[in-house]
């Protein structure tokens, strides 16, 4: 929960922050978008040198440890730019356990169970953005936006504490070979280690068609969630005149659609592996798992057209809200099956695959994060979302053609890597 909290505890304090540190909306917008292209740029680091050098526990203490130094410097910051820079790596710290968690999983359940451990880990990942503007909101309110740092530092060093005392190594050694090293040539001791420090090498893996359409697909949905994330603060202050901590109450609705999807996600995602397993013989195919996902790709671009155009036009509160709900419940149907298909079509490289995703979804989020506020002002809410539904539909098409096609696509990785 510690990256989701740490993003979406700032929003309700985005006008608060502004007006403190004299800024402008396009900046304080960029503070947002930076924390959010860093979520996805950082775990190409983390990843790389945690399937390499074979280690999940070493990976989340040395990035928890960065996350509470710059929550704890954040307290005293005085101008916005020292609080982008902080921000910054806040984002880049909280990052690591959103592809080093994936790995996690991967090493400890076999994958008829993946998808119920998924359900249970984005449950967690998403009661982030549930509680997250709830605290920031009454924090800003009734004590100071400051408060939200003293926050995070206590919750960051908790964490490391946790990690340090309980948790143990989970990553299994591959098997190396027997060549003793007097025996090596130099060149490929040197080749050696520079495959081990290069972060970027999950990128490589957008060669594989199946992983790239399903990621692209993953990215619009985030991009969407973003969108709506920008735009509460100011559009429900305006629209319903609501105080910086009803506004953090607002985010209770999309976040407890996340949280109620990641549950059901998770269950029926397994539900439906086993089911159609069983109607081709028991024979294990990842593919089989997205079949669960087409309510969720169904339901999301339904309810963000309506939320859109709801919000525009001033209804009653409770219709954005309940959109809100559905968008975020629809999200976690959709993801969860998405989700546990990325790594389990490469599963010797889960944590590179989930930081590739998160890397890709993060530039296109973070754009459109900057992009929001004025995208809005110039064509409208319901508009904004109209073009962002649009994109959904359009998306789908993408798990259709994985569905029939990714069987051979991962043939060909496993070809290609013995």
């Amino acid at each position: 929960m510690l990256s989701p909290i740490a993003n979406t505890i700032f929003f309700p304090a985005i006008l608060t922050v502004r007006e403190e540190l004299q800024t402008t909306e396009t900046v304080i917008n960029a503070v947002v978008a930076i924390f959010v292209y860093l979520m996805g740029i950082s775990p190409l680091f983390w990843a790389s040198y945690s399937d390499l050098r074979e280690t999940r526990r070493k990976v989340y203490l040395l990035a928890s440890a960065m996350f509470i130094i710059a929550a704890f410097l954040c307290i005293s910051v005085t101008n916005i730019w020292w609080l982008m820079i902080l921000r910054a790596l806040q984002a880049t710290g909280s990052s690591a356990v959103l592809c080093i968690g994936a790995g996690t999983l991967s090493d400890i359940y076999v994958p008829t169970e993946l998808g119920t451990a998924y359900g249970l880990f984005y449950f967690g990942f998403f009661v982030g953005p549930l509680i997250g503007p709830l605290i920031g909101g009454y924090l800003t309110q009734y004590v100071h936006w400051r408060a939200i740092f003293w926050f995070l530092t206590i919750y960051g060093s908790t964490l490391f504490l946790v990690i340090y005392l309980f948790l143990p190594e989970t990553s299994r050694p591959k098997q190396t070979s027997k060549i003793p090293l007097s025996k090596l040539r130099s060149e490929e001791i040197s080749l050696s280690l520079q495959k081990s420090f290069n972060p970027l090498s999950p990128i490589s893996l957008l060669k594989y068609p199946n992983l790239t359409l399903i990621i692209l697909y993953k990215i619009w949905v985030t991009s969407t969630i973003y969108v709506q994330n920008i735009l509460i603060p100011e559009r429900f202050a305006i629209t319903y005149g609501l105080s910086a901590s009803q506004i953090g109450l607002v985010f209770l609705a999309p976040g407890l659609g996340l949280m109620s999807g990641s549950l059901v996600g998770g269950k029926l995602s397994d539900y439906v592996l086993s089911k159609r397993m069983k109607k081709i013989g028991g024979n294990y195919l990842p593919e089989l798992r997205l079949y669960s996902a087409w309510f969720g790709s169904i339901l999301i671009p339904l309810a963000y057209f309506s939320f859109g155009w709801l919000l525009e036009n001033g209804v009653s509160i409770f219709y954005p809200l309940f959109t809100m709900f559905l968008g975020g419940f629809g999200t976690l149907m959709a993801f969860n099956p998405t989700s546990t298909y990325l790594v389990e079509s490469y599963p010797t490289r889960s944590a590179s695959i989930v930081a590739l995703n998160n890397f890709m979804r993060a530039l296109v989020a973070g754009s459109m994060s900057a992009l929001a506020a004025p995208l809005s002002d110039a064509v409208g809410t319901g508009w904004t979302f109209t073009l962002m539904a649009s994109g959904n539909v359009l998306t789908i098409t993408f798990l259709i053609i994985v569905y029939n096609y990714g069987r051979k696509w991962r043939e060909k990785i496993r070809k290609e890597n013995p």
